[in-house]
């Protein structure tokens, strides 16, 4: 039902052309969000380009955004279960691409799992849309549009890398803009932002069990929704500072990166999930807050 022919199509009417959109795809892959929302939120007002328009409450918002994401993927990828087309795990053209590079490309070319929702779309339609609407630079629309012609770019480059149908994408991008919506629209606080992630990841642990990357994600969750209830009033009343911002992201890609890290590429057992999930949910979130504590002692 789901293999309409557009994926085959695209692959061969794109031919050579197909190679650079293995780079095009990572703009939605959960790493590169994590860094730039990661960038964003620790460094506030010293983001690059963007700082004058952006407030600590609306950058939690997007984190909680990320981590909600984390929690449908993990979520319903599993409960669906449906597989990836044929060749998700064959590079399209890799003949082209130099030998030395030949393993490289492979990994940004290809894909594995379940393939039923697209976490790319899924992905990029929450954190573009997230930013388009909390980083205020700009006219509304214009942000909207630049978010939604990145999620067409990389949802494009699922299809043409041949790693999902068409359904797959329509699917992710659909589910997206739903948790979007209600979140910017209805929820709109960071507390209820982060309550929302965490909900639904502990539904996924009940109705799909406690695979190691669940587990994970329900810490990750769990963590950064304590952390902001603890810490959110300190978290929004600390100023932006240059010195903080950088600590913070030091400490960020530090501890919370190297935790989730482990998590999510060793597939560890179930404890072991839940430990690096819940450190790098804590600190992702406190981060500010402690960046800008130890700024202050050693100004």
């Amino acid at each position: 039902m789901r293999a309409i022919g557009i994926t085959e199509w695209l692959g061969e009417a794109l031919g050579p052309a197909v190679v650079p959109f293995a780079l095009v795809t990572q703009l939605g892959d959960l790493w590169f969000l994590t860094v730039v929302v990661g960038l964003l939120y620790w460094l506030g007002r010293s983001t690059p380009q963007v700082g004058a328009g952006v407030d600590r409450e609306r950058a939690a918002t997007v984190v909680a955004l990320l981590f909600g994401t984390v929690a449908l993927l993990t979520t319903l990828k599993p409960l669906f279960g449906l597989a990836r087309p044929p060749d998700a795990g064959v590079a399209p053209q890799a003949a082209l691409v130099p030998a030395a590079l030949e393993g490289v490309y492979a990994w940004l070319a290809t894909g594995d799992g379940f393939g039923f929702p697209s976490g790319h779309a899924l992905g990029t339609t929450v954190v573009f849309g997230g930013l388009a609407w909390a980083v205020r630079v700009g006219p509304l629309r214009r942000r909207a549009a630049l978010a939604a012609g990145l999620v067409a770019l990389v949802s494009l480059s699922r299809l043409a890398l041949g790693v999902h149908y068409l359904v797959d994408v329509l699917a992710g991008a659909g589910v997206g803009l739903a948790y979007l919506l209600v979140v910017v629209g209805v929820l709109g606080t960071p507390r209820r932002a982060f309550g929302l992630a965490a909900a639904v990841a502990l539904f996924g642990l009940t109705v799909v069990g406690p695979h190691p990357e669940l587990v994970a994600t329900v810490g990750l969750c769990v963590g950064g929704t304590a952390a902001w209830l603890v810490a959110g009033d300190r978290l929004l009343a600390i100023p932006d500072t240059r010195r903080g911002g950088v600590l913070a992201t030091l400490l960020g890609f530090a501890v919370a990166g190297p935790a989730l890290a482990v998590t999510g590429l060793l597939a560890p057992s179930v404890p072991l999930a839940l430990a690096g999930g819940l450190v790098g949910g804590v600190v992702t979130v406190a981060a500010p807050l402690a960046g800008h504590e130890v700024g202050t002692k050693s100004a």
